[in-house]
């Protein structure tokens, strides 16, 4: 297990590498970011400032170099909008992004789980049917589309008189709880993946459930819940968990989509604002904070394959 996390976690950093040194071209190389802001020219001294800061003065392997620290510290240069700490936004944001995701990769998986398991037990019958054709038909729908529906249809839905959603945008001055902000977005984000998941999970749990093994279990006398949930779920999680490892770049990318729909105040809301104000230090930043933790996410998905399935280790 040492060897494989060492191998996979090289893997990882060589990624990392790469990705920093293709967005730093793109960004800094094939133009110059702090040449305007939003359609004006930058002030002389300013633009002198943010030049020293990121090493744009410098010979190119140096400001890759310069660059690369900036990211570890943090220091990211200033907001053209608001005049803060591009770190400053970051860290405000960043706290709505992870608990949106987390909350909508729990009912990714608790949902889709349950239902592929379901499916799984009934197998050609009336659940399955039913289960399997909601997926099919949930995996044609885009997620920018279902979240200007559900925008649409149930921001600001209130049954006998209780607000089950609020509204979007937020009326002036108006404070909801935080998990009131995060239900509606969270829900959007979890529906796709629920019917990966769901399907993988059937599949999964079909093939185990008449392993050898637990025929041996059944025969033993092993109650048929036990069998299911005991024996069979754990071995039926492996792909799925290896499937929510890659599709988090989709939950990533979906999140910024949602997040700008609903206008939930993440940093997919903050990178789309800036992308429209043209303010290339926040864009920078949260597109190369984000390629990092995709990279870092999908390598601990793998670790915990290998550990759930030992063969994964000697690939």
């Amino acid at each position: 297990m040492a060897r494989f996390a060492a191998r996979r976690l090289a893997q990882a950093v060589a990624a990392i590498v790469i990705t920093t040194m293709l967005t730093y071209y793109g960004l800094f190389v094939m133009h110059d970011p702090f040449a305007t802001n939003n359609g004006r020219v930058v002030p002389p001294e300013i633009k002198a400032a943010l030049d020293a800061k990121f090493g744009m003065d410098e010979p190119l392997p140096v400001r890759y170099v310069t660059y690369l620290a900036n990211l570890v510290t943090g220091d990211l240069g200033i907001d053209f909008q608001r005049r803060r700490e591009v770190s400053d936004l970051i860290v405000a944001a960043l706290p709505n992004t992870v608990r949106l995701a987390l909350i909508a990769i729990m009912l990714q998986l608790v949902i889709g789980l349950v239902a592929g398991v379901i499916a799984a037990i009934h197998r050609s019958r009336f659940l399955d049917v039913l289960i399997s054709t909601s997926t099919v038909l949930l995996l044609g729908i885009p997620i920018f589309v279902l979240a200007v529906v559900l925008r649409s249809e149930l921001a600001g839905l209130t049954v006998f008189g209780v607000e089950v959603f609020p509204g979007v945008p937020l009326r002036f001055t108006t404070e909801v709880p935080w998990f009131k902000e995060v239900a509606l977005p969270a829900v959007t984000l979890a529906v796709g993946e629920v019917a990966v998941i769901a399907r993988i999970a059937r599949a999964a749990m079909l093939d185990v459930l008449t392993a050898d093994f637990l025929r041996t279990a059944r025969a033993k006398g092993v109650a048929e819940w036990r069998v299911v949930f005991h024996h069979g779920l754990r071995n039926a999680l492996i792909p799925v968990v290896h499937l929510v490892g890659i599709g988090l770049g989709t939950t990533l990318g979906g999140a910024f989509l949602v997040e700008e729909v609903f206008e939930y105040p993440g940093l997919g809301y903050l990178f789309f604002r800036s992308i429209g104000e043209k303010n290339d230090p926040v864009v920078m930043a949260i597109t190369v904070y984000a390629t990092i933790t995709f990279v870092l996410l999908s390598a601990l998905a793998d670790l915990v394959s290998a550990y759930l399935d030992p063969r994964i280790r000697i690939q």
